[in-house]
């Protein structure tokens, strides 16, 4: 399969494993020195972001994204683009418009999530 189409695949079934709050489907999908960087400057790594999943902290309404650019560099992978999300966090619904940078790594034949860095979009 094209690289290209097997990582936006893997970004559409991120989202729906966040969306449907699956942490297992989306464990499988982040490497275990997984770096998360929320908009807020907030880190977390795959443990606590998973935790925070579970334990519903965060939990994502939609995420739809657009601007989508998808390089790929031989085993190593950047995706841009733009994150048009609703979430409800620590009980609060929120709408947000993040610019994200997004790695992934191919290891033993997979692809997995090392790094997601957001940033707000000025309304």
């Amino acid at each position: 399969m094209d690289p290209k189409k097997e990582l936006s695949n893997l970004e559409d079934s991120r989202c729906a494993a966040m969306i449907h709050a699956d942490a297992d489907a989306l464990s499988r999908l982040l490497d275990d020195d997984l770096v998360w960087t929320h908009s807020s400057a907030r880190l977390d790594t795959k443990a606590s972001f998973l935790q925070g999943l579970k334990e519903g902290g965060t939990r994502y309404l939609t995420i739809n994204r657009s601007e989508e650019t998808i390089r790929v560099h031989g085993n190593l992978a950047v995706i841009t683009g733009i994150a048009d999300l609703q979430a409800v966090l620590k009980g609060e619904q929120r709408q947000l418009r993040n610019r994200y940078t997004n790695i992934w790594v191919k290891r033993d034949g997979a692809w997995k999530m090392v790094a997601w860095q957001s940033t707000a979009v000025p309304q």
